[in-house]
């Protein structure tokens, strides 16, 4: 599902042959959100997006400093890939500016949080840049503090 106002994007630059963007079944993508793609972006099943997040897998360039930066390109970054059963709050950002970004199946990333760096499976990630404060230990069944 594709709430109001939610912005898909993949320029016709992209670099990767094949797929660039995919969004697996039972996601919710809440409004106002972006996805820009531009090498892979991977959303697996049932992923929850709250309204505002943001994913990416470039950025702008800005080497020029006399040229508009709207002029200068992209610098693409690495891939992305958010596995099943995440939850991405509201506002929250996953960035591959340089390298692979693999946010863990069952990974809860707090609002306003900028993940730009792979976590493991079941963990909770708050911060900016993000970092893990909670993993999920299936020994006990409960959530660990780290």
């Amino acid at each position: 599902m594709l709430d109001r106002e939610v912005w898909l994007n993949v320029p016709i630059r992209s670099r990767e042959p094949g797929l660039v963007l995919e969004i697996g079944s039972g996601c919710n993508i809440g409004r106002r959100s972006v996805i820009s793609a531009v090498n892979r972006i991977s959303i697996q099943e049932n992923v929850l997006f709250a309204p505002g997040v943001f994913v990416t897998d470039h950025n702008h360039q800005y080497t020029d400093p006399d040229l508009p930066i709207s002029e200068q390109g992209i610098i693409s970054g690495g891939k992305v890939v958010i596995e099943r059963n995440c939850w991405l709050g509201y506002g929250s950002m996953v960035i591959a500016g340089k390298d692979d970004v693999v946010l863990g199946r069952n990974s809860v990333v707090g609002a306003y949080s900028v993940v730009t760096k792979s976590c493991p499976p079941h963990s909770v990630l708050v911060g900016n840049p993000a970092r893990v404060v909670k993993r999920y230990d299936p020994s006990t069944g409960k959530w660990i503090k780290c």
